[in-house]
């Protein structure tokens, strides 16, 4: 089919023609944008007319003009009628089914402006209004040219027409205009709609190009975000083998040989377990992010006692706890409550900040847990005493590979992906995160979910906000 339309109307298929909107389902939405402004325009004719005539006293074609408004309304519901429910097929088809509603737009104002005072009535400036919208829709095309020559050409038939006595004449104040004014009139909007539409037809030319590139751009980092995480998923699965393996080597060497041990052998044997340990988690971490980032990680709801599945989870943290002496506390606010939610992802999403208190909370210090359920939403917190996060690193704290000046100092080994991955989980189950921290003080994570996704809150940090559970 596009191969015919080529054939015949090459010009609208050429490399610096068509839509700037690149394809036919964005110029559908458009052909409706442009329905919807037509029902503006019947409005406004629908007041003006019985305005000019009853309050105004012009003298215009009354009968006549309402003849034409109910032409108008019986139209666009035709156009509305195929822009809802003829098949979306090409380019083409669309182009032309704009095209039409052009054409006779056009013949309609003449037919408008013919009734209600022909060039006398200030308002033939309409015809402009259809020239722009041919730009818009037709940039490189020559099809704005032809609207506006046909623009030009109906309001000089009409005006000659008028003035020669050729159609009958019906005049605003009764007036009989000049040839000079005649003539000035047209000149001036040759003028204005050829220079007109020449400016527009580049603009929307320029448009189109810097579009192209953009997209162009958009579509190359796209494809490099992908193959990135693609590689970023491939290293940590490849890493997570052989560092299974020596966890698992160090633990048979342990067990097996503790007693004959050195001491100052089994401490290294040990810290090496430990260092497994972390490493191992950050693989686990460069996994989950990086399914997340491909879409390839999907949600799978369960429903959940939540306070006994906030207070299980955490009870597994405890032996992770007492290695340095910290307290971990649950705190319970509400009653048990069911509810639906993805649990895999809530899970890796509580689990990371419960390992993040632990983790940067110095030896003897507190972590607390804690589920709660507001009138319109759920969810959990973790307050800790540790090193605290600065006023000008809140903003980073979510960010791919980020990590704090003070975690550093910490803790040597770390992705800075565990917060990034809370945060893509928070977001796609259309939740929100607080976070209020001092340094040298502790921090505290509180995140809410909407208790039904009607109607979702937009995804934010809240950075400087206190929660209101910890209070």
């Amino acid at each position: 089919m596009e191969t015919k339309h080529k054939k015949y109307f090459p010009h609208l298929f050429s490399g610096s023609v068509v839509s700037p909107f690149f394809s036919a389902n964005d110029l559908r939405v458009r052909i409706g944008w442009y329905i919807k402004l037509r029902w503006l325009a019947i409005i406004g004719v629908l007041a003006a007319v019985p305005l000019s005539y009853s309050v105004l006293h012009f003298r215009i074609a009354f009968n006549q003009l309402l003849l034409i408004v109910s032409a108008m309304i019986i139209l666009n519901l035709v156009n509305y009628f195929l822009w809802r429910h003829l098949p979306l097929k090409d380019d083409f088809r669309e182009l032309a089914f704009a095209e039409i509603q052009i054409i006779i737009d056009l013949v309609i104002i003449s037919w408008l402006l013919y009734y209600s005072g022909g060039i006398q009535n200030p308002f033939f400036f309409l015809f402009l209004v259809q020239v722009i919208l041919s730009g818009i829709l037709f940039p490189g095309a020559i099809l704005p040219y032809i609207n506006a020559g046909i623009a030009a050409l109906l309001l000089t038939l009409l005006a000659l027409f008028d003035f020669f006595g050729i159609i009958p004449h019906y005049s605003l104040e009764g007036e009989i205009i000049s040839l000079s004014y005649l003539l000035t009139v047209l000149s001036s909007f040759y003028v204005i709609t050829f220079s007109g539409i020449y400016i527009i037809n580049n603009f929307m030319m320029s448009y189109q190009s810097l579009k192209k590139v953009i997209d162009e751009k958009s579509r190359q980092l796209e494809y490099v975000i992908e193959e990135r995480n693609k590689a970023f998923r491939f290293a940590a699965h490849e890493l997570k083998s052989p560092m299974v393996a020596i966890k698992s080597t160090l633990d048979v060497v342990l067990s097996l040989y503790s007693n004959d041990m050195k001491p100052e052998i089994k401490t290294m044997v040990q810290r090496a377990e430990r260092r497994s340990d972390q490493i191992l988690n950050m693989v686990k971490e460069m996994i989950s992010i990086s399914q997340y980032n491909l879409g390839t990680e999907g949600r799978e709801f369960a429903t959940v006692e939540f306070d006994e599945w906030v207070t299980q989870l955490t009870l597994t943290y405890v032996d992770h706890a007492m290695q340095k002496n910290i307290s971990l506390s649950v705190i319970h606010v509400n009653d048990d409550f069911l509810v639906d939610i993805d649990k895999s992802g809530m899970e890796s999403a509580l689990s990371n900040l419960i390992s993040n208190a632990i983790r940067y909370t110095p030896n003897e210090g507190k972590v607390f847990v804690i589920s709660f359920r507001r009138k319109n939403c759920f969810g959990f917190g973790v307050k800790d005493t540790g090193i605290g996060i600065s006023e000008e690193e809140k903003a980073n704290i979510f960010s791919e590979f980020y990590r704090s000046k003070k975690a550093k100092e910490m803790e040597q080994l770390g992705t800075g992906l565990g917060l990034n991955l809370v945060s893509e989980i928070v977001k796609r189950n259309n939740g929100t995160i607080r976070v209020e921290s001092e340094v040298g003080k502790g921090s505290t994570f509180t995140v809410e979910f909407p208790l039904t996704n009607t109607e979702p809150p937009e995804f934010e940090y809240h950075l400087n906000t206190k929660p209101y559970i910890f209070e």
